[in-house]
């Protein structure tokens, strides 16, 4: 099971379950319904039960209040099959492939930058003028952190990584291959004809354990600060546009677009390829659907779907009631032509 085989009274005790069947069993991997193998583990909660007869896997996790038909093959009873599976996981995860502790031969690092205890430099990194890196903080191949960057205690910055424009990194934060942090915004400004690039001379803040997926952009602010507060997740391919404000804990999935100036409050969820006018404000815990557009500001706490989005139910009624119009199109054509004709009929008899 990844770096370990466990039997299932081992799995169990790591998730807090209780094994119906042979506890025995020495589970090699876990595996999805469809895919796994009599030598796997697999799961089911209760949206999936009914595919769990027809798995090939050698056991389950399941719910502990669902029943489950699994042909006399061992099961193991969890409270959240989700949670049962997270804490898996973070029990048989690899350690990250991190550089060790120290300078690599190949990176650059100026003679004025600060290095904390055991930070780790990796190939072809490079540390500029004026920088500050954190202790047990690792730059992996080929990131750079930039003159008069800031970055925290225990972060990590993948490979291609990228910190410019007087960033400021928190503690334990993460950041993914060929992110970029701190490059300009899309601002320009147009000058008999021509479009000349807006100077940008503010930063980006991002605070504690914030985590940044691979290739995408945090852009530095026009003046003041574009900020990702405590414990903002992003996703891949996620623009974030300059003197953004990103609330604490809030989520943003793949391909989520913020024009510049959003105000985002604390707990959003905004699901992928979502995009927001600039200048808006979207409240506490709103949570918006895929490819939603927003273009006015959305109240805290509800949850909004659609392009210009609504609140999610209003949507919902109006795709429903869009797919009926093909019918109710037809039934109008022939009401006007029952119309015409009973029009024509009263003409004739004048």
């Amino acid at each position: 099971m990844d770096t370990q085989r466990l039997t299932l009274r081992e799995v169990a005790e790591i998730v807090g379950g209780s094994v119906e069947g042979d506890a025995s069993f020495v589970a090699e991997s876990i595996a999805p319904l469809d895919e796994a193998g009599p030598e796997n583990l697999t799961f089911a909660d209760a949206r999936h039960l009914v595919g769990l007869a027809e798995s090939k896997a050698g056991a389950a996790l399941v719910e502990a209040d669902g029943a489950a038909d699994f042909a006399g093959r061992p099961i193991i009873r969890v409270a959240s099959v989700q949670q049962a599976i997270y804490q898996l996981l973070c029990r048989l995860a690899r350690q990250d492939d991190l550089p060790a502790p120290g300078i690599c031969p190949t990176a650059t690092v100026a003679p004025d930058a600060k290095l904390g205890r055991d930070a780790a430099i990796g190939p072809g990194a490079v540390v500029g003028a004026g920088a500050a890196i954190g202790d047990r903080t690792a730059l992996c191949a080929n990131a750079a952190v930039a003159a008069g960057c800031v970055v925290g205690e225990d972060c990590v910055l993948a490979e291609g990584a990228v910190i410019r424009g007087r960033s400021v990194i928190g503690n334990r934060v993460r950041i993914g291959p060929n992110s970029v942090i701190g490059y300009d915004g899309f601002g320009f400004q147009t000058v008999d004809g021509v479009h000349r690039r807006f100077p940008h001379i503010g930063n980006v803040v991002i605070e504690d354990d914030v985590e940044i997926g691979a290739c995408s952009c945090v852009d530095r602010a026009k003046f003041g600060s574009t900020r990702l507060c405590r414990g903002v997740k992003v996703d891949n391919l996620v623009q974030v546009a300059h003197n953004c404000l990103v609330g604490a804990g809030s989520i943003l999935a793949g391909q989520v677009g913020l024009s510049g100036s959003v105000k985002l409050g604390r707990y959003c969820v905004l699901a992928g390829q979502v995009g927001v006018r600039d200048n808006l404000t979207i409240g506490d815990g709103a949570q918006v659907a895929a490819q939603a557009g927003v273009m006015q500001d959305l109240p805290a706490g509800d949850k909004y779907a659609g392009t210009p989005a609504r609140p999610a139910t209003e949507m919902i009624r109006m795709w429903h009631s869009l797919a009926k119009l093909p019918d109710l199109l037809k039934h109008v054509r022939e009401l006007e032509s029952r119309l015409a004709a009973l029009e024509s009929s009263k003409t004739e008899n004048h």
